[in-house]
């Protein structure tokens, strides 16, 4: 009965992903297996859009740069854009940097030689594509693609002297995440297959959540917890081996939002972890009681999906 009403509770409730950033030392964290600061959360009243999928740039003067997903909700699909917080977490700045007209996500950062370079996740396009981040002209510049796959939040491991790639493949209804791993002398490619894809299957601990950390010489993965319902929590993985032969992980434990902490109350689920030096940023899907918002929604997508029934008929 109590599961039957929840049901129908969590209708009357607005739900949409936002930003939240801490202080913290993730190597307490991980040692500890305790993770539970005290989270500010940003972007928390736009009505029309939710922010995902962050990621720590740099520190610059002070500031912080943060990469992330814009998702309109009128326009149906995500954009990178930047977010600059001061010392104090507050923003000082907000800009869009990549819109291609098709989906992307998931702004993965990676640095070497002075440069960073991101790989922005585009499965709609059916490629992965990398950019070139400039922090002067706040711009992003396209290089190359480098799988013709619609891999989803690809994020690359540099271990010794090879590049190792991971990301998932997905069914349309999200049933089930498959885990593709691929390895490389370069970090632009070619990357080849490993010869055990898809090396992990299923809805726990398989689908990326954040850049890789590594702790006492130990790699640990960010990945999914979505058994139960997408972005419920993060699985970190214990990486134990990883070669051409050989890619294997444990659970090692898992990020969830404490909503006995006042700032947390109406944070019901977390997706995204990354981290520079001593700040965390995450992202969360907070819930607003707002019956009034939820019918109009209902009314709109019944009005369209209307509209598209009438047009198949023609």
């Amino acid at each position: 009965m109590k599961s039957i009403l929840s049901k129908y509770v969590d209708k009357f409730y607005f739900k949409k992903w936002i930003i939240g950033i801490c202080r913290g030392d993730i190597n307490d964290i991980i040692r500890n297996k305790i993770f539970d600061p005290q989270i500010q959360w940003l972007l928390k009243k736009s009505p029309d859009k939710f922010y995902a999928d962050p990621f720590l740039v740099n520190l610059e003067n002070g500031n912080l740069n943060i990469l992330l997903e814009e998702f309109p909700f009128d326009e149906d699909y995500g954009k990178i854009s930047l977010l600059k917080l001061d010392k104090n977490l507050k923003q000082v700045y907000y800009k869009v940097l990549l819109d291609t007209k098709s989906h992307l996500s998931y702004p993965f950062v990676f640095k070497e030689n002075n440069k960073t370079y991101i790989f922005p996740e585009a499965a709609k396009s059916g490629k992965l594509a990398c950019y070139l981040y400039d922090s002067e002209n706040e711009s992003l510049t396209f290089i190359q693609d480098i799988l013709n796959m619609p891999l989803r939040d690809s994020t690359i491991l540099k271990q010794g002297d090879k590049y190792w790639l991971f990301g998932i493949l997905s069914e349309e209804n999200g049933k089930d995440y498959k885990l593709y791993v691929f390895f490389s002398d370069n970090l632009l490619g070619p990357y080849v297959p490993h010869m055990s894809n898809p090396v992990k299957s299923g809805l726990d601990g398989t689908r990326p959540a954040g850049n890789f950390i590594v702790i006492d010489g130990v790699v640990y993965r960010p990945s999914q917890n979505c058994q139960n319902g997408y972005g419920e929590s993060i699985t970190i993985n214990k990486l134990t081996q990883l070669n051409e032969k050989n890619i294997i992980e444990e659970p090692y434990m898992t990020v969830s939002i404490n909503r006995k902490i006042r700032n947390n109350s109406m944070i019901h689920s977390i997706h995204t972890i990354n981290v520079i030096e001593n700040t965390i940023v995450v992202d969360g899907e907070q819930w607003t009681f707002s019956p009034a918002l939820q019918l109009r929604k209902f009314i709109k997508g019944f009005l369209d999906q209307q509209k598209n029934n009438k047009y198949k008929r023609r």
